[in-house]
This record gives C-alpha cells, structure tokens and sequence, in this order.
C-alpha cells in the first residue's frame, strides 16, 4: 500500500509523477496513463490505528458514485478499481483551486461571483439528489473552481447514498461544523436534501459576508446551527435584498422553509446572477454614452 511520495513509479497502469494533496482516507498522486494523458489518482489509505473496513468500504462506494454521477458541476471519475492491492479512484486533473483556497486570498466575493458558483453546485445537488445521493458535506474544499470559473462538486466519500444508508451510519457526527445543517447537528435520521442547500447557503454567506454566520468552539458553532439565528449578510457587508433573501432562506432552521430543491435554488441564483449582468452592462452603456456626449462638447 503505497504511503507518501511514490513519484517515478507504478500503480497499475498509471505513472506516478508526483503527490497533488492528501486527505483523511488517501493519496491524491498527478499520474499519466498509457495515452500519455494527465490524471488524478486518488489511492486509498487508511490513517493510523483505525479500522480500515468500513472506511475501505466508503471509498469504493465513492468511487462507484462518482462514477454514475455525470454532471458539468461535478468532479468526475473516469476509473476505478484495485490494482497491486490498492483501491483507487482515477479522475481529471483539475487546473484551478479548491474554493477554500481561494477565500484564504479574497475573502470576499461580489454577488455575480457568488451567484455564478452557487447556481452551478446547487444544479449539481439537484443532479445528486435525483440519483439517490445526498453530499452531507458541502464546504469550500470540496468546490474546485477552475481557471475559467468553472465549478466542480467533489469528495462524496461521506455522502448519504439512499440505496444503501447501512455504509453511512458510523455512530458520529458526519460533516464539517461550520457547514453543517441543523439536522445533520442533531443527527436527524430523515435528513433529506435540503440538508445540502443548507451547507450552500452556508458557503454564500462567507462569499458575500467574508465570515462564517457562527464561530466558536465546535459544540458553539453545532448549537448555534440549531438554535440561534444568524446576522444578516447586509449588517455585515453591502449585499443585496435579493441575494439576502436567498441566503436566509437556504439557511432556515426548519428544512420544510428552504428551497423545496436545488433547482429551485440555482433558477434563483441564476435569475439573480443575469439581473446583476443586465444592471451593470446597463451602467456601462450609458457611462459610454455619457463619455462620448461630454467629448462631443468638448471638440
């Protein structure tokens, strides 16, 4: 099982040239395959001391997923399998960053940057949702961007898949507490898909706000998710009615108060993101013209 830099060797078929990232439960290796193509080989490995079967099992589950899961907005798998006793996902090689990565730099986004993300991935859980899969961990880090602003939705290796919920009950907390939905805090069996939104909201939030609505230690923040309600994004920042509304909503406390469905939500998004672009070619056309009547008087 590999473990670090394997750089210069092989798994299977594909040439590791060198380690991408690492997370919980593997290895992100960039690899090339037999067509000289570049890839992502994410490889299964277990961190120290805990029971690798169910998380094993996790990780093929995620691997079978993201393999049905075709959708613009989410990260693709193009391979998986075991090769040399290792368990591996093979996936595109993304040139961009992780969303989180980008928010350490801009901590704050305008809102026909937010709007343009958050349509595409809540598209993408509409997508997920109607194939049996709920994320139950939308955050930053799992949104790669890349570098024409192009959203993916990645990592379901916690994702509740509704065919088969036996391989998601671990006895603990799932998800991210700065992210997660009140009933994902309290452990809420009939979680459903507003769940997701919830975390999206979340994460529009911290776009348009630059800060998270709840901070604190992890029981703080899990308790203020259920109880307490969050500050408006525009006693924070300059946001828009409009796009209040829709944060406020995906971040109600009662799931039956979202939006009934993420393509509910990205049609809101979108609408939002178009009626921002009109307004501002608008502004831009009459300065143009107010540009080229001063100059006339001025000749």
């Amino acid at each position: 099982m590999p473990s670090g830099d394997q750089a210069g060797r092989n798994i299977g078929p594909y040439y590791i040239e060198g380690v991408v990232g690492k997370g919980s439960v593997g290895i992100v290796y960039r690899v090339l395959n037999k067509q000289d193509e570049t890839l992502a080989l994410k490889v299964f490995v277990p961190p120290p001391g805990i029971e690798p079967d169910l998380l094993l099992t996790r990780f093929e589950r995620e691997a079978q997923m993201m393999m049905r899961l075709q959708h613009p907005n989410i990260l693709p798998v193009v391979d998986t399998g075991h090769i040399d006793g290792c368990a591996y996902m093979a996936m595109p090689l993304i040139k961009g960053q992780a969303l989180d990565e980008i928010l350490k730099k801009k901590p704050r986004f305008n809102e026909v940057e937010a709007t343009e993300i958050g349509w595409q991935i809540a598209d993408a859980l509409h997508y997920a949702y109607e194939n049996g899969v709920i994320h139950r961990d939308v955050k930053p880090s799992n949104i790669l961007m890349t570098q024409d602003g192009h959203a993916l939705l990645a990592d379901f290796g916690v994702a509740y898949a509704m065919d088969d919920p036996a391989l998601t009950q671990a006895g603990h907390i799932v998800g991210t507490p700065a992210y997660m939905s009140p009933e994902q805090a309290v452990q809420d069996k009939k979680m459903d898909r507003q769940s997701d939104l919830y975390s999206l909201g979340v994460i529009l939030y911290r776009m348009v706000t630059g800060r998270l609505p709840f901070s604190g230690t992890t029981p703080e923040i899990l308790h203020a998710h259920v109880y307490e309600k969050p500050a408006p994004p525009s006693s924070i920042a300059s946001v828009s009615p409009e796009m209040e509304a829709i944060i406020l909503r995906a971040m109600a406390k009662k799931p039956a108060n979202r939006f009934l469905d993420g393509r509910a939500m990205a049609k809101e998004l979108l609408e939002l993101n178009q009626q921002i672009r009109e307004q501002s070619d608008g502004q831009n056309g009459l300065r143009a013209k107010f540009n080229r009547w001063l100059t006339r008087l001025r000749s």
